[in-house]
């Protein structure tokens, strides 16, 4: 059989003899008291002595009522006679009422108490008339008397018979009770020796298993204090059964008071709802709590913190905190992730980077191809123009008339023209994306300068109308005066382009508080909704711009400028057909704020 067998084994044979001690101590005061009691409630010697003392009122009685028939007839002997018949009634009444009564009926003798009792009362009412007539007494009645007299003293023989009798009986009785009560209590001193025997043998095992768990304490202690971790053991109520000496120099206590055997939300005059309090109360309730690095409030160091409850067999007795300084590795660990963030965001950038510049170079390399493409096209029709006219004059030059080499002259001219608005578009375009073009604000006739720009129009587009609104303009206006008549040169001529006449070009301008709106508007092909973002895009041209000459960058060009000056140009479709470009700058005012 294993230790713990064993163990198990006398534990419940001692269990079984303390049991069995219980039991017959409680047998043996059950029994003598069970005797005492009936020792307590006889009562046949008062019984025995009611009938002895009613029996001598009857003889009293008697012989006062044989003195009054002998002569004594005065009132007082009237008076004794009935004072002594009181007297015998009362004695009567006391045997026949209460315990006395019921130990007269058990001995089956209230019968004679009951006669006795009637013939008393029958005297006492003869009595009543004989003493007013002062006569004698009946000799029957006197009889009466003696006979109940004589049975009151065979009842009482009888009693007293049964008394012994009963007396014996308990005497028996009580011995075998003693008897029992005597094995009773040799069986129980023998169990008391074998429990002593046992409770020595458990205190000698106890004071072994006191000095291993001293040892086992002190060991843990030296392995606490040794630990690089502050520990703090706490019982149910929250107070300190254990502080090394880590945690007094992590986190000394104020006035250095001791911690031990104190709550510690009073040690360390924690405030309700701490969360040290919290975690203590999660581990009395059963939970292994891990709070992760964190700063602590009055200093730069970063702690981890644990908590375990303590278990006696299956019941919680406590639990145990511990304290981790992990500074040093907190600190490693985000600097490793703060590098590896710099690295990923420094990947991220460069690879961003690589793809913008791949995009970008993808998107301008179409731009140039369709530039290009464009150009070429754009730059062969006034070429062949050029061409074709002066191939017929060097064919003709003899023969032809002034009126023709004047038109000739002026198609080459136009041709010209145009390659040089080509040309300076796309010098213009490149100038901005180098940054090569100067920007040089001064105040200047921004009204002068709009309708300039639309006579220059005018000079190629005779037959085409503006109509201008410019009375909400002030006199004076602060931009670059060349770039904006470059802005509004390419948003007229846009408007020119993409519309036919005799519609005209409509030119408003609209000031409030802070900007300075110049609104071109068209009658022409509009273009579509969902290219409205991409018309201001370097060569970009709207599916409407099919068949008409241009190369896409007058509204790239246009917007760069209006951005120089802090402002804009927008695109909007023009209710009823056409668009309306608004180029939109700053007032002086605001540039000044």
């Amino acid at each position: 059989m294993s230790i713990a067998g064993k163990k198990r084994t006398i534990a419940g044979i001692t269990g079984l003899i303390v049991t069995a001690c219980a039991v017959l101590l409680v047998f043996a005061l059950h029994r003598l008291i069970q005797t005492e009691t009936e020792l307590a409630t006889g009562s046949g010697e008062s019984l025995l002595y009611a009938l002895f003392q009613a029996h001598d009122e009857e003889q009293r009685l008697i012989m006062d009522a044989y003195d009054w028939n002998n002569g004594a007839r005065q009132p007082e002997h009237a008076e004794r006679l009935q004072l002594q018949i009181d007297l015998a009634i009362s004695r009567l009444d006391v045997v026949s009422h209460g315990t006395l009564g019921r130990a007269l009926a058990d001995a089956k003798e209230d019968g004679v108490i009951e006669s006795a009792r009637l013939n008393l009362m029958t005297f006492d009412k003869s009595l009543q008339a004989v003493i007013m007539q002062e006569g004698a007494l009946p000799q029957s009645l006197l009889d009466g008397l003696r006979t109940d007299a004589g049975k009151l003293k065979a009842a009482s023989t009888r009693v007293f018979l049964a008394e012994r009798d009963n007396i014996g009986t308990q005497r028996d009785r009580y011995s075998s009770v003693l008897w029992e009560a005597i094995i009773a209590i040799l069986l129980i001193l023998g169990c008391g020796v074998f429990i002593v025997a046992r409770l020595l043998a458990s205190l000698r095992t106890a004071a072994k298993a006191e000095d291993a768990l001293r040892r086992d304490r002190d060991f843990s202690n030296l392995l606490l204090e040794s630990s690089g971790d502050g520990v703090i053991a706490f019982d149910m109520d929250g107070r300190c059964t254990h502080w090394n000496s880590v945690m007094g120099e992590m986190f000394p206590a104020p006035g250095d008071a001791d911690v031990i055997g104190q709550l510690i939300k009073d040690a360390y005059r924690l405030p309700e709802g701490h969360v040290i309090l919290n975690m203590m109360r999660d581990t009395l309730v059963g939970q292994s709590l891990h709070m992760p690095a964190h700063p602590i409030p009055t200093g730069n160091r970063y702690v981890e913190k644990f908590t375990y409850p303590v278990w006696s067999g299956r019941a919680i007795v406590g639990g145990i905190l511990f304290i981790r300084d992990v500074t040093d590795t907190h600190l490693a660990r985000m600097q490793l992730v703060e590098h590896r963030d710099q690295l990923e965001a420094t990947v991220k950038e460069r690879t961003r980077d690589l793809e913008e510049s791949l995009e970008r170079e993808t998107r301008l390399r179409e731009l140039y191809k369709g530039f290009v493409s464009m150009v070429s096209h754009q730059f062969r029709t006034p070429l062949s123009i050029v061409d074709s006219s002066a191939q017929r004059m060097i064919r003709r030059g003899k023969d032809m008339s002034e009126e023709e080499i004047r038109e000739r002259a002026g198609k080459i001219r136009m041709a010209i023209l145009r390659l040089t608005r080509l040309v300076s578009s796309t010098l213009n375009a490149t100038k901005l994306d180098a940054g090569e073009i100067d920007f040089a604000a001064r105040r200047c006739d921004l009204g002068k300068l709009i309708v300039e720009a639309c006579d220059r129009q005018k000079e190629t587009t005779p037959n085409r109308q503006f109509r201008i609104e410019l009375d909400q303009l002030s006199d004076w206006v602060s931009c670059d005066p060349l770039l904006i008549e470059q802005v509004v040169a390419n948003l007229i001529s846009n408007a020119v382009k993409y519309s036919s006449p005799p519609e005209p070009i409509d030119i408003r301008a609209d000031v409030d508080e802070r900007w300075i709106e110049i609104k071109v508007s068209d009658r022409g092909v509009g273009f579509p909704e969902d290219e409205r973002d991409n018309l201001f895009d370097r060569f970009f041209r709207a599916k409407t711009a099919v068949g008409v000459e241009g190369t896409g960058i007058g509204l790239h060009v246009a917007r760069t400028i209006a951005r120089m000056h802090g402002g804009d140009v927008a695109a909007f479709q023009r209710e009823g057909g056409g668009s309306t470009f608004v180029l939109r700058i700053p007032k002086e005012e605001t540039l000044a704020a």
